[in-house]
């Protein structure tokens, strides 16, 4: 492996980089482009793909094999300041104490998402030839903003990486360290993919099999889309374009998937696996966020990053025995909920819903006759399954007080997301309606199944909030929360409509705080 082993770095980085700047016009399209070679428009645009892998190159070179997970959730405090998706529900926590493998599991809708597979290059790269090590360093990445699936997505593609330094044989590599996987959702979709390409389906007729079994609501569901890498390293046989237009055109996470697919043919075969001309298009220097310039020290070039990797690789002392596989966080019943709201919770067919939110309006306290229909929730996520009636209409009530003095008024924005449609309004007057009936996705940036807005809030404000859920049937998730303009989670608001506790509760936990402590890169 030492005499391919620069090449292959190189051809890591390279295809990872240009990878994503093919597939960057695509993200997030729910249809199937039909992008061509002649049609390829490159996105000079910065991507987490890579971004973060530099800052854990910096943490490598500072720590070490040391590097553990309250050195990584230190790290993300410091230097990662803004997130969406799993990145702002991982600050969210370790901004709280909650330090990882709990971060990536407490209130985590997007657990499961993409955010962590897309970071395994540089486990492998560093750890070639210890498909282990480079397992259990990415479980500790993943695991800042992931769990389950999300944990081992980035495991399995570290491994496989890792197999493809030495075997130069992607289906082989990829069949390898998905032998290692144990049963899980991703496990079983990789294998179906695998079993469609021995089975000698074609390309077209694979991709429709698996638009149909794989496609889920979230664009950067991890299952979904490293199956359409592995589809892409597959049926793309070894040729770079091919291999990247069967990824795009899959869509969805297309930056995500054509760059890890990238990525995945520069190790497997260095740097000649990219054709010339797409090679002379990719200039040295990375475009990556102003926040992430900042930080000391961070490589800047392709030739620097590939030079760090390869002093990483020949100056990390490994122990013989082997690292430990991923076990998923379990919480151990310790839990402190910091989101506990309560809310009057009734059918529309149980009560005058009118008279009701008058009643409200004009005592501030919940009838004593309603007393039962008070549910406390213990996280950002309410699971309303238990009250959904066959297609009848629910309503949720509270009042929000604003408790945070150093709040910007003007910097507010009310996230609310149901599974079925809703409308929401604040001291009577209504907010907004919306009818998709779309799985929601609760993040402020995408607020799918419903609607992320500013909407000015005040500390000392006290408002009734009235939610209507349409034609409720099961499952029924709902979120009501707030953010600012930078997509962050805000704190300082509380959902509360009586004083005595409910004997209806839902509560999950963790213990897992650390303190935090000063940390720096030296330049």
């Amino acid at each position: 492996m030492k005499e391919n082993y620069r090449d292959q770095v190189s051809g890591c980085w390279l295809g990872k980089c240009l990878g994503g700047a093919i597939g960057m016009a695509y993200e997030g399209v729910p249809w199937r482009p039909d992008l061509r070679e002649q049609d390829i428009f490159l996105q000079d645009v910065p991507n987490d793909d890579l971004e973060l892998q530099l800052v854990w190159l910096r943490a490598l070179e500072k720590y070490g094999t040391a590097l553990d997970h309250a050195a990584l959730g230190k790290i993300w405090m410091k230097y990662i300041p803004h997130g969406v998706d799993e990145y702002a529900v991982a600050l969210r926590n370790l901004k709280r104490g909650i330090f990882p493998p709990a971060s990536g599991w407490k209130d985590n809708f997007f657990a499961d998402g993409m955010g962590a597979a897309i970071r395994s290059e540089i486990w492998a790269a560093v750890f070639a030839g210890r498909p282990d090590t480079a397992g259990y360093f990415a479980s500790l990445d993943a695991s800042v903003d992931h769990w389950g699936d999300g944990v081992y997505a980035e495991v399995y593609m570290a491994m496989a990486e890792c197999f493809a330094f030495e075997m130069q044989d992607p289906p082989g590599a990829l069949k390898k360290a998905l032998e290692l996987l144990p049963e899980c959702r991703l496990s079983r979709a990789l294998r179906e993919v695998h079993r469609l390409f021995d089975a000698g389906i074609e390309s077209g007729e694979a991709r429709e099999i698996l638009w149909r079994t794989f496609r889920h609501p979230n664009f950067t569901d991890c299952v979904m889309n490293l199956a359409t890498v592995t589809f892409a390293l597959l049926w793309g046989g070894g040729d770079f374009i091919r291999t990247i237009l069967l990824a795009v055109n899959m869509g969805r996470d297309t930056d995500c998937t054509a760059a890890t697919a990238g990525a995945f043919l520069g190790i497997s075969y260095g740097i000649e696996a990219i054709p010339e001309k797409w090679r002379n298009k990719e200039r040295d220097e990375l475009t990556v966020s102003d926040f992430i310039r900042q930080i000391p020290g961070i490589p800047l070039t392709l030739s620097d990053l590939t030079e760090r990797t390869l002093s990483l690789h020949e100056s990390l002392p490994l122990p013989k025995k082997l690292y430990p596989f991923y076990t998923p966080y379990v919480s151990d019943g310790a839990e402190v909920s910091l989101d506990r709201s309560m809310w009057l919770v009734v059918r529309e067919s149980e009560c005058d819903i009118g008279l009701l939110e008058q009643t409200l309006a004009e005592t501030g306290k919940c009838p004593a006759e309603l007393r039962e229909h008070l549910v406390v929730f213990d996280g950002l996520t309410m699971d309303l399954a238990p009250y959904a009636e066959s297609g009848g209409n629910l309503h949720l009530f509270s009042f929000l007080t604003v408790e945070n003095p150093a709040l910007d008024p003007e910097d507010v924005y009310l996230s609310a997301t149901a599974d079925t449609g809703l409308t929401v309004w604040m001291d009577g007057k209504k907010l907004f309606d919306q009818f998709s009936r779309a799985r929601m996705l609760p993040s402020f940036h995408r607020a799918e199944g419903g609607m992320c807005f500013r909407y000015p809030l005040r500390h000392g404000e006290r408002k009734l909030v009235h939610i209507r859920l349409y034609s409720c049937i099961e499952p029924l998730l709902c979120t009501f929360m707030f953010g600012s303009g930078d997509r962050d989670h805000l704190e300082g608001f509380r959902l509360s409509i009586a004083s005595q506790k409910s004997p209806l509760r839902h509560s999950r936990s963790e213990n897992c705080k650390t303190e935090p402590v000063a940390i720096e890169f030296a330049t």
